[in-house]
């Protein structure tokens, strides 16, 4: 015998309480970090995908979930250089950004901020 799930009954199960989604307040979010960093993520099932840009250009993607709760993403762009560590904490579902960011002349600064999901 088939058994054919309908696209509402597979959403519900991917989605579902059980999940990461499904616990979850936003699905999708984005945070900029020291004036240059923007990231993006969008909790999916049990995976949260991240998308790290530096003055408007994408310099990494990846995903996290609970087995693999941490990311680091570096790159340069505009004459920028950036690294960013994101980290999926799971009580209470936030993920915590930490990143630097500098100019060859200027110099560097880094810090921190969390985004409760």
């Amino acid at each position: 015998m088939a058994v054919t799930h309908h696209k509402e009954d597979i959403l519900k199960r991917i989605n579902g309480p059980e999940s990461l989604a499904g616990q979850v307040t936003a699905s999708h979010a984005c945070v900029t970090l020291l004036d240059v960093i923007k990231v993006c993520a969008s909790v999916q099932g049990d995976n949260v995908h991240v998308e790290v840009k530096l003055a408007g250009v994408t310099i990494g993607t990846g995903t996290l979930n609970l087995k693999n709760p941490s990311i680091k993403i570096g790159g340069g762009a505009a004459g920028f250089k950036a690294e960013v560590t994101i980290t999926l904490k799971e009580n209470p579902i936030a993920l915590e950004f930490c990143g630097k960011v500098g100019l060859p002349i200027i110099g560097s600064k880094s810090g921190c901020t969390t985004l409760h999901l």
